[in-house]
């Protein structure tokens, strides 16, 4: 029988902007508090934002506040996810499992992932827009051809070590000056590309990182996984919801 990996110190972490949720963020929400309910789980949100029916509807939140500068745009979110006071506020946990309301998890595969050590695994990101209506035949040809390039590993449900992150953005802010773009790409596809941070992060492949989740392509993707499911998936209702519809209860 396959040995179960021990449960990881592993936190949940979803980023809350406003007080009222879509029936997506709500859906996403309760699929999390049952799929992942043998982890802490802490919102972060704006100290001004007010969520006290929030938390009597799900008493099993706890809520950590930052300043309400971070929550007014994607650039200030960034900023937040590249500071090493962030992760700094979760250093008694190993891992944190990074999860937007706008991501869905299948079932609870966090002791397998935190088990083979990466420092950051996200969604890869297929990038060809039409990759979707490509014959089955012609997936495995993309994803070859997808080898020789290293896609960004998409942070709206992504799983970070930590220790390694603080240590990583340390040593980045030590040689360079504040990051400029997509927090998401400074841990995946410019930590290959920036001298010498590909020396402090290790992250999986596209195609394992294919099996924790899916984003952009999901169609494609399921090919490429031979018809598995990963652990969990960003952006469902964006990109080609039809194809959710028979993985995701109308009423979870």
């Amino acid at each position: 029988m396959r040995e179960v990996p021990p449960r990881p110190n592993a936190v949940i972490v979803i980023p809350l902007y406003k007080a009222a949720l879509s029936p997506g963020e709500r859906q996403s929400l309760r699929q999390c508090l049952h799929v992942l309910a043998a982890y802490p789980i802490v919102l972060i949100k704006p100290h001004g934002l007010a969520i006290s029916s929030l938390l009597q509807e799900f008493p099993k939140l706890k809520v950590q506040s930052f300043d309400d500068r971070y929550f007014t745009s994607i650039d200030t979110y960034n900023q937040l996810m590249v500071s090493v006071a962030f992760y700094q506020t979760f250093g008694h946990y190993e891992y944190m499992l990074l999860y937007q309301l706008d991501a869905y998890v299948f079932r609870d595969e966090l002791p397998l992932w935190c088990q083979k050590g990466y420092d950051y695994v996200g969604a890869p990101a297929l990038e060809t827009e039409a990759v979707d209506q490509l014959p089955a035949a012609e997936h495995e040809r993309y994803a070859r051809a997808l080898d020789t390039t290293r896609p960004v590993l998409n942070g709206g449900l992504s799983l970070r070590r930590i220790p390694s992150l603080i240590r990583y953005l340390r040593i980045y802010h030590f040689f360079y000056s504040a990051w400029p773009g997509n927090e998401d790409k400074l841990f995946s596809l410019d930590a290959r590309r920036l001298a010498p941070m590909k020396y402090f992060i290790r992250l999986p492949t596209w195609r394992e990182a294919l099996f924790f989740s899916f984003e952009k392509s999901p169609a494609a993707s399921y090919a490429l996984t031979g018809r598995q499911l990963p652990f969990g998936c960003h952006a469902w209702e964006r990109y080609d919801p039809d194809f959710w519809v028979p993985f995701m209860p109308t009423n979870s």
